[in-house]
């Protein structure tokens, strides 16, 4: 009988130790998993917080498909368009700004060329109160030249004025060839303005 009762409190405390283990395992296994729950809350908190960054293209009218290197029409369209209004309407007290923003975008080649004549511009738009301002009469267009470059020809209106007093009116064409450079973060487009040819229109 002894041996019995022995036997039988032997087994249960073997049993019992046994549950004991189980529950430790299982305690520190959902322990682990509360605390995975946890930072994966947060993750997705943070996220969803966070701006998300926003990309384009400049100039993209459309959805498509944008091949690697390919520089669109539209975009070069829009990049010489918005430099040469800023190039061609200023005021004596913008004159100076609307210079600096202009080369940024500018070739080597071609700043090196008209930098030494826009010190005097800028001298006699002060002293003159010259003003000029230009408007376009018919959609730009854009040929791809052979180099691999962009002719862009622009017509319209423009006339300079003294003060208040207009001097003169003309109509001019402005052709803007535009080179392909590798983006920076003064540059995002990638583009650069290389010459430009202005003529009178009769």
């Amino acid at each position: 009988m002894d041996k019995a009762e022995g036997s039988y409190s032997s087994e249960f405390f073997e049993r019992y130790g046994r549950a004991e283990e189980s529950n430790v395992k299982l305690h520190f296994a959902l322990v682990l998993v509360s605390g995975v729950a946890v930072v994966l809350l947060i993750a997705l908190v943070v996220l969803a917080v966070r701006p998300k960054a926003i990309y384009y293209i400049p100039g993209a009218v459309s959805t498509g498909i944008s091949s690697p290197n390919e520089v669109p029409k539209a975009s070069v369209e829009s990049f010489a368009t918005s430099w040469l209004m800023n190039w061609t309407n200023f005021a004596p007290e913008t004159i100076v700004s609307i210079y600096e923003r202009s080369v940024i975008y500018m070739a080597p080649g071609l700043l090196a060329k008209t930098r030494t004549q826009l010190g005097s511009e800028i001298d006699k738009v002060k002293t003159d109160r010259l003003s000029s301002i230009y408007t376009l009469s018919a959609q730009p267009t854009v040929e791809t030249m052979k180099s691999g470059a962009f002719e862009v020809v622009f017509e319209g209106q423009r006339g300079v004025y003294m003060g208040k007093e207009q001097m003169d009116v003309n109509r001019v064409r402005y052709s803007i060839a535009v080179d392909r450079v590798p983006p920076t973060t003064i540059n995002p487009y990638g583009l650069v303005i290389s010459d430009i040819k202005k003529e009178q229109i009769e």
